[in-house]
């Protein structure tokens, strides 16, 4: 058994996962508040295949294939004004919380509301964001346009209407997954807390952009592209010399 060629073999296929990873990134790279997917590889013990049959004990070749890896990265994105009221980012840490249609939790870095035909405070998916003690934020009719303040506090005019919830994870990327518009908890049990004050600030009239650097992805697709032909290479060349070993030892005289 040629162990080589498994490991070449593997090897493509960690790197079509990472092509789709960079796909993303890029896709999304647009996305206010998106989070890029981190790739790494690391080297696993595929168990040890015996060289020869009749002696699995003492005549062992261990063998090693590469495995991707991946986590979020949760560092902050560049922050850019765009002078609309209905744009909010977090300078620090934290996440705005929403609540979706199914009434569970969804948390992102994405600040772009809308006032939906209730009143509610929504982002484009429709999710409602949530104030401190995770109740639906609702502005008063006929009261005006909504101005927040750089704690978060919602007013319309000069009545308050509400402090828009910012929370905390401890650990965010062992804590959170990706879905459609945000994150949700890995765990049904896990809690965050309250970001403390001065830890943050709403700043309304920007938004902030996705931490995806274009010139980064496309760098490593060139790079997923050169190793993707280099394995493609050697295993073309174990297979000719398969082929030339079964054609000299098949020969008969």
């Amino acid at each position: 058994m040629n162990l080589s060629l498994y490991e070449n073999a593997s090897a493509l296929r960690g790197l079509e996962q990472y092509q789709n990873v960079i796909a993303n990134n890029i896709a999304a790279s647009h996305v206010a508040g998106f989070k890029k997917v981190a790739v790494s590889f690391e080297a696993v013990e595929g168990g040890e295949i015996a060289r020869s049959t009749h002696d699995r004990l003492r005549n062992e070749m261990p063998g090693s294939f590469p495995v991707m890896k991946n986590q979020i990265d949760f560092n902050a994105g560049e922050l850019k004004e765009t002078s609309n009221p209905q744009d909010l980012a977090l300078h620090g840490d934290g996440f705005f919380a929403l609540m979706n249609q199914n009434g569970e939790r969804v948390y992102t870095r994405d600040g772009q509301f809308y006032s939906n035909p209730d009143g509610g405070m929504v982002n484009s998916m429709g999710h409602e964001f949530v104030d401190e003690g995770g109740n639906a934020i609702t502005f008063v009719p006929g009261q005006g346009d909504a101005s927040i303040d750089d704690e978060g506090q919602v007013f319309q005019g000069e009545q308050l209407v509400a402090k828009i919830g910012v929370f905390n994870f401890e650990t965010p990327i062992t804590d959170l997954q990706k879905v459609g518009g945000g994150f949700i908890t890995k765990e049904e049990g896990t809690q965050p807390e309250l970001a403390e004050p001065g830890s943050f600030k709403v700043l309304q009239g920007f938004l902030e952009s996705s931490n995806v650097s274009a010139i980064e992805e496309m760098i490593g697709l060139i790079e997923v592209s050169r190793a993707h032909e280099a394995n493609q290479k050697m295993v073309q060349a174990f297979d000719e010399n398969t082929g030339k070993a079964i054609g000299a030892l098949g020969q008969t005289n």
